[in-house]
């Protein structure tokens, strides 16, 4: 399924299988962010909101991210 990803103001398309394999971005924690949303979207046509990560320095990483699905 294709899905159109928004990451703090960067759109692209991507895939369910990229993004539950998490190669869907260069960055790992953004990986993850991809997936949290993803899994949260549900059977749902799109979702949206804010994800806050720690690295191992505890600096926060904020991935504000719109998922949807393209028909």
């Amino acid at each position: 399924m294709k899905i159109r990803a928004i990451v703090n103001g960067v759109s692209y398309y991507t895939t369910s299988t990229a993004i539950k394999q998490r190669r869907s971005s260069d960055f790992s924690m953004q990986n993850d962010a991809l997936f949290y949303v993803f899994e949260c979207m549900g059977k749902n046509a799109g979702f949206a909101t804010t994800v806050r990560y720690y690295d191992h320095k505890m600096q926060k990483h904020s991935f504000e991210i719109q998922l949807s699905k393209v028909v």
